[in-house]
């Protein structure tokens, strides 16, 4: 009789505190557009995709979910990664990278938010290549962001408007997402080897040791969220290993305390890749389709495998 009650006990506690899988959001028809990036705007209540393969961004209208290009494939050829909105200025931020013939180019974009019109790339040409990834602002409006192929954090002074390089070690070896605390005193750092890594802003000092027991390593987008940061977890052994977590902060805000799972091998996901969170809301980019790409010509390998872009929505509390 015991084993039996404690059955239905444990299958009780599964059913109503298991984590939510999320529900379908959006679903995109243009199944080749390989988007790696998402971000929201308030001011237009309209999400933003950016496409690796067709080099360019999409908008989608938060209610009525139909999209169109915000920016067309030819404006700049830049295969487009991370991507935020600065509601106050008006403002679209994206990092992208091409490929000229034997040089790599990577540069950060400013779009005009209700127009779409490229207002300045702030770019570097190189024999290296060289990945910006992520991005995110503070509240004086200066812009962050992180250099994957290197370990690099870089400053956009939005005083000087000019690009300096914020943070350079290799205790962020791979950089990838990056986000800011509340208040922000702290800058949040994806490393894909050791975790993620806490710098305090005013003495640009990491402050943190690497991941631990508490694995935080193989993320990529990551967003700061009343004292925790959510990241998807994509650079793992195993697709059954794709995951959305939360890492809880102890009261310094600089230590990971405990992780939870908000979601993990969902069936839609495909290489999930970035997150934005809306409210109380997180919105999850659950099939970048990226394994469906040859990256030397960017090239789709089979396009029968293609499905419908899916934006899964989660609560938060």
């Amino acid at each position: 009789m015991k084993n039996i009650l404690g059955t239905i006990i444990c299958t009780v506690f599964l059913l109503f505190c298991s984590p939510e899988k999320g529900t379908i959001a959006y679903k995109i028809s243009e199944k080749d557009l390989i988007p790696e990036g998402i971000t929201f705007s308030k001011t237009t209540n309209s999400f933003y995709l950016g496409s690796l393969v067709k080099a360019k961004i999409i908008k989608i209208d938060a209610k009525t979910g139909k999209f169109q290009d915000f920016t067309s494939s030819d404006m700049s050829g830049m295969r487009f990664l991370g991507m935020i909105v600065d509601d106050n200025r008006k403002h679209l931020w994206a990092c992208g990278n091409l490929t000229n013939d034997s040089t790599y180019i990577s540069a950060v974009l400013k779009f005009d938010l209700l127009s779409g019109k490229l207002l300045k790339s702030y770019s570097m040409s190189d024999s290296l290549q060289n990945i910006y990834n992520d991005l995110v602002q503070d509240e004086r409006g200066d812009v962050y962001f992180t250099n994957t192929n290197k370990q690099t954090v870089y400053k956009i002074s939005q005083e000087t408007d000019s690009v300096t390089i914020f943070f350079d070690g290799d205790q962020i070896l791979h950089p990838n997402g990056i986000t800011i605390s509340m208040d922000f005193k702290y800058l949040y750092i994806a490393s894909t080897e050791y975790g993620i890594r806490v710098i305090d802003i005013e003495n640009r000092q990491i402050v943190n040791e690497p991941a631990g027991l508490i694995n935080s390593t193989g993320l990529d987008g990551i967003k700061y969220y009343k004292n925790s940061i959510i990241g998807i977890q994509n650079e793992v052994k195993d697709k059954s290993e794709w995951k959305i977590a939360r890492y809880f902060l102890d009261e310094t805000g600089t230590k990971i305390s405990k992780m939870e799972i908000i979601d993990q091998n969902n069936p839609h996901f495909n290489i999930p890749t970035t997150l934005v969170i809306h409210k109380n809301d997180l919105y999850c980019l659950a099939n970048s389709q990226m394994g469906n790409v040859n990256w030397n010509d960017l090239g789709i390998r089979h396009y029968e495998a293609l499905e419908d872009i899916i934006i899964l929505k989660y609560s938060l509390k």
